[in-house]
């Protein structure tokens, strides 16, 4: 579970240094992040999955990427609201960097299996 959550945490990293630009104090940020990420994807996700069930299906499950971009999305408002920051980030920053987040997450995860 611990690697796992360090996987994360890695790819949160590679997301905030490459396309946000984030550079200063990114370790806790990366770390908070990853938390605050759980959480939404424990308590929110769920509902919102069941919630948008007849999208999904009329979209083949497409929208469980933008479902996902979007949750990606509150969590990093979540973040900004807690370290009292602002970054003007827009829909297609976030879609680009929650995909390039699970691509580098899925290939460290296969990588310490």
């Amino acid at each position: 579970m611990l690697t796992r959550f360090l996987i994360h945490v890695v790819a949160l990293l590679f997301v905030f240094y490459v396309i946000w630009g984030i550079r200063g104090g990114v370790l806790w940020t990366a770390v908070l992040m990853a938390l605050i990420l759980a959480l939404v994807n424990l308590i929110i996700r769920p509902v919102l999955l069941i919630l948008t069930l007849p999208v999904t299906i009329l979209t083949l499950g497409l929208f469980v990427i933008i479902l996902n971009a979007l949750l990606f999305a509150l969590s990093f408002a979540v973040l900004q609201g807690i370290l009292n920051v602002h970054f003007v980030i827009g829909f297609g920053q976030i879609l680009i960097g929650y995909l390039i987040y699970v691509i580098v997450s899925t290939v460290l995860t296969q990588l310490f299996r």
